[in-house]
């Protein structure tokens, strides 16, 4: 995500720790693929060099904040975008065939593309009204738009409990 719309995402969080169940492990992000078949093996690297090369820029729109339907402690913005359903297809069917690595059944059927804003606390989710007021009224970047260029793996440093880009592909193909 741009700086200038993670920036208030995270002034947000660091104003309001007491609704946040556990602290966040990363900078905010559109999640498009979970781990399972990645590595830092070359022909994985290269695999994902491939797919990104072909993969044009795509535009992503950040929607109203939400929760997930029966998980209701992550609030989130939602996120519209044909470009990132593509890619995020591209990614599971093709390492799947290629690492015969097991996708978790979330990224098969159900993964809902996201950003997410805090894990809530009991308390905050009894006060979800003023949650989302406040929200809103930092100015979380819901109801905006930015372009897609590249692609981040990230690995979870276990000392600092947070998570690290290792990996960027810049998207080449054609738009």
């Amino acid at each position: 995500m741009p700086a200038d719309l993670s920036e208030p995402i995270e002034r947000f969080r660091a104003r309001h720790p007491h609704w946040a169940s556990r602290p966040m492990r990363s900078r905010p992000h559109l999640s498009i693929k979970g781990g399972a078949g990645l590595s830092d093996d070359p022909a994985c690297l290269d695999l994902l060099r491939r797919i990104t090369a072909r993969t044009a820029p795509f535009e992503v729109r950040l929607g109203d904040l939400a929760v997930f339907p029966g998980e209701d402690r992550v609030l989130h913005l939602r996120v519209e975008s044909p470009g990132w359903t593509r890619l995020h297809r591209t990614l599971v069917d093709t390492i799947a065939r290629h690492t015969n690595a097991e996708m978790h059944p979330l990224e098969i059927a159900g993964w809902i593309p996201h950003v997410t804003v805090l894990r809530l606390t009991a308390e905050a989710l009894e006060q979800r009204e003023r949650v989302f007021a406040e929200a809103h009224r930092t100015g979380l970047p819901a109801n905006t738009s930015f372009t897609a260029r590249s692609l981040s793996m990230q690995h979870l440093d276990a000392v600092a409990d947070w998570w690290k880009p290792v990996h960027t592909f810049d998207l080449g193909g054609p738009a």
